[in-house]
This record gives structure tokens, sequence and C-alpha cells, in this order.
């Protein structure tokens, strides 16, 4: 799916992300739910770049403010949270080869699918 139609993915459906070792990737999660989302990457390391807002108007998506990171968010991470109405902007590096996977931390959600192999 595009930006404009979200499309979900399931945990069994086939994988379509498959970053090159090695390679430094920027990554949006966009959160398209009223709840915040505590997203993992499992071995990969990552910075935080950015966040923006973003709202929908007559079907059409609209981009707003960039809201910096937050000086806590300096340095490698391997969590950060997506908020509601935010996209999150990463620079993942992909330095051990295998595959991986990104999921909620929130236990729930992790239950209900929110994670996706790559």
């Amino acid at each position: 799916g595009s930006t404009n139609s979200p499309v979900s993915v399931m945990w069994e459906d086939p994988i379509v992300t498959n970053p090159a070792k090695s390679a430094t990737e920027i990554w949006e999660f966009w959160n398209w739910s009223e709840d915040s989302h505590p997203i993992h990457l499992h071995l990969v390391k990552f910075r935080v770049l950015q966040r923006f807002w973003f709202s929908v108007d007559q079907g059409k998506v609209m981009r707003g403010d960039i809201v910096p990171a937050d000086p806590t968010e300096a340095g490698w991470k391997d969590t950060a949270v997506a908020y509601p109405n935010q996209v999150l902007r990463i620079a993942a590096t992909f330095d051990i080869k295998g595959l991986y996977v990104w999921h909620c931390h929130i236990l729930e959600h992790e239950d209900n699918e929110m994670m996706n192999p790559f």
C-alpha cells in the first residue's frame, strides 16, 4: 500500500523487505492509531532522525510540522516510540546477516500480529 492507503501485513505474509547486509536505510513508521507504540527492531541498531505530524483531509494525507528527535533519543537505539498521528523516521543499519523482525513492544499488540519479519 501507499501512505494514502495503508495495508495491514500479517506475520504469515511473504517477506517483502530485504535490506542488504551493512546497508543503512531510512524507515518510516506511520502511526494511524490513537495509541503510542514502542517499536522494537531485533538485531538492528538505529538512530531516531525525527518525527512529523500528519492528518487526512478529504482522503488526502497532509504532512505537518517536523518534530525533532528528543535529546534522550540521541545515540543508537533498538526501540523508539511511534506517537499517534505522527511518522517516526529512523536510520537503521543492518550489520548482521540473517532474518529480522520488528514489532510493537506492547504485549497485546505482539499477540495480535503487530509484528513483521524482514
